[in-house]
């Protein structure tokens, strides 16, 4: 019986020794900023125009900065591809406000995905949370056509504008889609409903570029006037042929086309703030995803980040000034 007792009790300190190791286990690879070469707004190194771009194009890669990576509890790996989404034209928004989803908006985009779900979260929600999310990021234009062929040269400088985007979102999507089938349609939907995707008037177009050249600029958010996001964009840790390499990757392109835009990617700062270990044990224990909302849901209650009705998110970057955006019912 002693040997036993003590073969149980061994087995079940390597158990939960194992079990703690995976939660806390830091990740394998380090994420650091990418070797861009800086270009300069000022010295006339460029000039701003009009921003104009192909509204049926619009695209978008996550987890690309240090900090995002670590603050909602991500992981990184070199040489994995961040997440790449698509944005649809109904987020344009060139106005100072954005209507918060309502329930009807909520359920008739998840029909359009997967109808099923619609029943269980209103079996578990009186109602189901936006979890409404800011980012401010830089945006970049293909000015000219970009294929495979000239990426894989090394030498080959694409022309872009740039200008400067908040790229507001409903963490539910994300949360529900996240490890299933359909992650792509639910990522490609949490950025996408109506004015979500407030640009500035104007980009900014470089009179040259290295192979390596992005336009370095600070970037901040606040919400109702406390900041909540800044850092500089040569901390990202893409470059700008990379990014566009995932785009023809990710969605199988011979060629990205001529006024094609990209949104780059925020900075640590957002609402979404999950530790790693929490995420690790939530996969541990296989938890499904209207529980894994739940739990999100209920964690924020006491310290609720995300966008309400009535909230006014302002996101800045010198040289193109200030998107200011009020949020209501």
């Amino acid at each position: 019986m002693h040997k036993i007792i003590k073969y149980s009790l061994s087995t079940t300190i390597v158990t939960v020794v194992g079990i703690a190791s995976y939660i806390f286990w830091p990740m394998a690879y380090t994420p650091t900023p990418a070797n861009s070469e800086c270009l300069n707004v000022n010295n006339n190194a460029g000039k701003f125009v009009p921003l104009q771009f192909d509204k049926s194009n619009i695209y978008g890669i996550a987890m690309s900065y240090p900090g995002i990576i670590y603050q909602p509890g991500s992981e990184y790996h070199p040489e994995i591809m961040p997440p790449v989404f698509r944005k649809r034209q109904q987020a344009i928004n060139t106005d100072n406000i954005v209507k918060y989803p309502n329930q009807k908006m909520i359920l008739d985009q998840l029909d359009v995905i997967e109808p099923n779900i619609s029943k269980a979260l209103q079996e578990e929600f009186e109602t189901i949370p936006v979890l409404m999310d800011y980012e401010v990021e830089l945006g970049i234009i293909v000015l000219d056509e970009v294929n495979q062929k000239q990426l894989a040269d090394p030498d080959y400088s694409p022309k872009l504008g740039y200008f400067l985007a908040n790229d507001l979102q409903s963490l539910t999507f994300g949360i529900l889609g996240s490890g299933t089938k359909l992650e792509s349609e639910y990522f490609n939907a949490k950025g996408s409903f109506p004015g979500f995707l407030p640009v500035s008037k104007q980009m900014w177009i470089p009179r040259s570029e290295q192979a390596n050249s992005t336009l370095c600029i600070d970037l901040r958010t606040t919400v109702n006037g406390k900041l909540r996001q800044q850092a500089n964009t040569k901390n990202r840790i893409y470059s700008n042929k990379e990014i566009l390499g995932f785009i023809l990757k990710t969605y199988n392109k011979e060629k990205i086309t001529k006024g094609t835009a990209i949104i780059t990617g925020s900075p640590a700062g957002v609402a979404n703030n999950v530790s790693r270990w929490k995420r690790r044990l939530g996969k541990l224990l296989r938890m499904s995803r209207v529980d894994k909302l739940s739990s999100s849901f209920n964690a924020i209650k006491t310290d609720n980040k995300f966008l309400q009705p009535g909230d006014i998110v302002e996101t800045e970057a010198v040289p193109f000034g200030s998107i200011r955006t009020e949020v209501i019912r």
